[in-house]
Formats: C-alpha cells, sequence, structure tokens
C-alpha cells in the first residue's frame, strides 16, 4: 500500500489504513501541516516517539491530523447531515477544518451566523 501523495489522494485513501498499533498511530503529515492545500505533498505513517517504527519523514513535511481523528471528523460530518456520504471535497474540507481548528465541520445553517 502506497502512503505516500497529496494530501488530497491521502485523505480519499484513509480507509485503507489500518492503525493496529495505539502505541504508536498513524499520522497524516503533509507540507505545511494544517495550512497544507490539495496538493501538497503527504505521508501517512506511525507517530514516532522512542522505540516505535521508524517513519522515513522529509523534514518538509508536519504533522496534520491523526488517521483517527481524520477519519473521526468524517464519521462526524457524516451523521450530522442524516447519513450522507461525504464528496471527495467534502472529505478534504471536513478533515482540514479538524486540524486547523479542532472541531468538526458545522452544518450549513450553523455557519450562517460565523
Amino acid at each position: 500500500m502506497k502512503n505516500t501523495g497529496t494530501l488530497f489522494e491521502l485523505i480519499q485513501r484513509l480507509d485503507e489504513f489500518a492503525d493496529s498499533d495505539r502505541s504508536y498511530p498513524l499520522v497524516i503529515y503533509a507540507q505545511n501541516g494544517a495550512d497544507a492545500g490539495r496538493n501538497s505533498p503527504a505521508l501517512i505513517c506511525p507517530r514516532s516517539g522512542g522505540g516505535g517504527p521508524e517513519c522515513p519523514l522529509d523534514p518538509s513535511l508536519s504533522e496534520v491530523l491523526s488517521v483517527e481523528q481524520a477519519r473521526e471528523a468524517i464519521r462526524v460530518w457524516s451523521a450530522w447531515r442524516g447519513g450522507l456520504t461525504p464528496s471527495p471535497a467534502d472529505r478534504f474540507t471536513t478533515v482540514m477544518f479538524f486540524s486547523r481548528h479542532g472541531a468538526f465541520f458545522p452544518l450549513e445553517t450553523d455557519r450562517e451566523g460565523m
């Protein structure tokens, strides 16, 4: 399984990554981190921290979000919209909103007052 690509591509493929070691969760890294754009180079690999699996991390990449947090943001987006399946653009926007704000993407009616 390829764990590199653009940030947009990797967010579309989140379900392909098995997050089996809770001690070293999988993390999305991208150029410019939470400020990354759709075409930013990105990588998914375990968070290192002494003794864990090594990630060949390019120093130009920084953490965006854990894979599990990204999946949760997408699940909540769907649940808040009656089970609707998010489009690829919705998936990307939702994950990046959570990465930047630490909050779930609001419903459109909630955003009107923002």
